[in-house]
């Protein structure tokens, strides 16, 4: 079970590693089971980019939604 705290501390690690990481639209925080069980959610432009994204950062578990172009309404 990883903390929203310890999740939180990780989020820059892998900001970092996806820097240089084509087709990332966002990073964040998301719930896993529980209210007290956090991973980091990475979401991707296309299937292609999951490839790129580790499975864990700092212990904490990597989540990957691939959502498709962002845009702004």
């Amino acid at each position: 079970m990883v903390t929203r705290d310890e999740a939180r501390a990780a989020k820059p690690t892998l900001r970092r590693a996806l820097e240089s990481v084509e087709g990332v639209c966002g990073v964040g925080l998301a719930q896993r089971g529980d209210a007290a069980d956090w991973v980091l959610q990475v979401n991707v432009m296309t299937p292609r980019a999951r490839k790129d994204v580790p499975p864990v950062v700092d212990g904490v578990p990597v989540r990957v939604q691939v959502v498709g172009a962002v845009t702004a309404l």
